[in-house]
């Protein structure tokens, strides 16, 4: 179902065609997206001056003055400016929708899309993300971004490592906000089957979506260098939990989808790097781990039955014996989180019984949990040395991928016994 009015569409009309889209998904941003729409817009008309690029902002009525900025941001002749509400469900997910259908109407041939938070992005962005698609044939554009070793706690802690595991690219922001990809790309972006099937790609888990779509789909991808990567700072334990039950959400359902793809998995590769990636420290981001260790053990009690449910006897008897522990003594090492983790993908993915959302609001925990043991870890080591930190963990998902394959087994099996019962 196409979310484009006819008001919209009108003035798509106007504008004709063009060669790329850049779409910024926005609420409330009004204090950075001037930047950044005026960083891209001088990047496309330096690098790309021949092209007829157009800029759209996809804006969930926001209640400041983001399409003002927009609008009256400072951008080079040349580079249409678009500015827009979108229609349909409140979300990431939504913006990009209506980007999309948008970019096809126009005839793209280049589709990128931005944060509209972004506090380090600049002109060459721009080039980086635009020239492996332009110059190289690649079919979907991934960031590779320096960020603190305490921000992208959802990338490092969880998505990054499965989609390693699951499906042998190391890909290492799947979820990191900046993409482009191909005018072939975005004809499978707009097909109405996967906005049907997976609802939270309206919302949070639109990137982990394109992502592993992109993956699962056979594209050719690369990661793109962008340097460093500062933006509104979110809290794991207040600000990330919504966000995390959609990305982690999609992300267990494109799971349920792809098991012909994910079983036959071995080994992972690495992911080809457009430009120069060099490590440098950047601005701190700041976590209380003990906050987060309490959120953890308070929650024992809630989840127990839950708990019990998802997790295999061992695994559950350790996360009650962590739920006692001390700050000071506590530990969540990264084995025992990948089992976890595959523990709960499994279940999402037979269960019948319990609502989803309650599976993962009860994950929640756990992964504030696994953060703040992270922090402690971590404490005295630089984000160069922290990178390292989160490919281990990804080396560890890799190696325990028997468990989740010896899970998704048992509750397969246990799945056609019930359905032969009944």
């Amino acid at each position: 179902m196409s979310v484009v009015s006819r008001e919209i569409e009108a003035q798509v009309r106007k504008i004709g065609s063009a060669d790329i889209v850049v779409g910024i998904p926005s609420y409330n941003n009004s204090r950075t997206i001037a930047r950044v729409v005026e960083a891209m817009a001088s990047g496309l008309k330096k690098y790309f001056p021949e092209l007829k690029s157009v800029i759209i902002n996809s804006d969930g009525a926001s209640i400041d003055s983001t399409t003002y900025k927009f609008m009256n941001s400072h951008t080079p002749k040349g580079i249409t400016k678009l500015a827009i509400n979108y229609n349909g469900p409140s979300g990431k997910g939504s913006a990009l929708k209506t980007v999309f259908e948008i970019a096809k109407l126009l005839g793209a041939h280049i589709c990128v899309v931005t944060d509209a938070d972004s506090r380090s992005i600049t002109p060459e962005w721009a080039n980086q993300l635009v020239s492996p698609v332009y110059y190289h044939n690649f079919g979907f554009v991934t960031p590779l971004y320096l960020r603190d070793k305490h921000d992208a706690t959802i990338t490092n802690s969880l998505v990054y490592p499965m989609t390693t595991a699951l499906y042998g690219l190391r890909i290492r922001q799947p979820i990191g906000g900046d993409f482009a990809f191909s005018n072939g790309f975005l004809q499978v972006l707009n097909q109405e089957i996967y906005w049907d099937m997976f609802t939270d790609i309206y919302k949070f888990g639109v990137d982990i979506w394109m992502t592993t779509t992109a993956i699962c789909e056979g594209f050719r991808i690369c990661q793109t260098a962008l340097g460093t990567k500062i933006h509104d700072q979110k809290s794991p334990g207040i600000d990330l939990a919504s966000m995390f039950k959609q990305v982690v959400g999609t992300l267990f359902e494109l799971f349920r989808y792809y098991p012909h793809k994910w079983k036959i998995v071995k080994f992972s590769r690495e992911v080809e790097i457009f430009g120069d990636y060099q490590f440098t420290e950047v601005e701190d981001v700041h976590i209380n781990p003990e906050d987060l260790c309490r959120t953890f053990s308070e929650s024992q009690s809630e989840n127990f039955d839950l708990w019990e449910r998802v997790l295999s006897p061992d695994i559950f008897k350790e996360v009650n014996r962590l739920a006692a522990c001390s700050f000071e003594d506590f530990e969540l090492p990264t084995d025992l989180w990948a089992k976890m983790v595959y523990d709960f993908a499994s279940f999402y993915a037979f269960n019948k019984e319990f609502d989803s959302a309650l599976v993962l609001e009860s994950m929640v925990p756990l992964y504030l949990g696994r953060v703040a043991s992270s922090v402690k870890e971590m404490s005295l080591i630089s984000d160069e040395l922290a990178d390292c930190f989160v490919q281990g963990t990804a080396n560890t998902f890799e190696r325990l991928k028997s468990h989740l394959l010896k899970r998704w087994e048992i509750l397969s099996e246990k799945t056609r016994g019930n359905d032969k019962g009944s």
